[in-house]
């Protein structure tokens, strides 16, 4: 279940649920029973319960309307005045932080090494040599030469 403050679909609808289906066939899906639902508080289309909107209404604007978000705000205020959750939840946040960042250098890192990789492959329709492609794209020249004995299968 994800909480969406915002319509990522941008057609209203207060909840979107979502099952597996076979892309080739549409009408097969998996019997895992896995459900997504996108909770969107700025809804205005569909039926929900007195409940939930009150929910999406506390998200939206932190008023308490009835026992239910009074439930949820009294967690809230207690897990925020807990110092071992706190602490917890920073340690998280901070992971988490490490885990954006390390995934970014990665697929900066991926994206680079296809870059190079099209480039070599262009040089080589060029007619350059291995030693040049190598020296203009910074691969090492053992992979040049892999690319250049895949390149002459073609």
């Amino acid at each position: 279940i994800f909480i969406c403050v915002f319509d990522f679909f941008e057609q209203d609808h207060y909840v979107y649920t979502f099952k597996k289906c076979c892309l080739e066939n549409r009408e097969l899906e998996l019997s895992d029973e896995a459900t997504t639902m996108i909770l969107n508080t700025k809804g205005t289309h569909g039926d929900i319960s007195k409940d939930i909107k009150s929910f999406y209404d506390y998200v939206n604007n932190h008023i308490v309307t009835t026992d239910f978000t009074k439930q949820i705000d009294d967690e809230i205020s207690y897990l925020k005045l807990d110092t071992k959750v706190r602490r917890e939840f920073m340690l998280m946040e901070a992971r988490l932080l490490d885990e954006r960042r390390e995934g970014e250098a990665v697929g900066i890192a991926k994206g680079e090494a296809k870059e190079k990789l099209a480039t070599a492959k262009r040089l080589f329709r060029m007619g350059l040599s291995v030693q040049d492609i190598a020296k203009a794209t910074s691969l090492p020249i053992e992979q040049v030469e892999a690319l250049q004995a895949e390149h002459s299968c073609k």
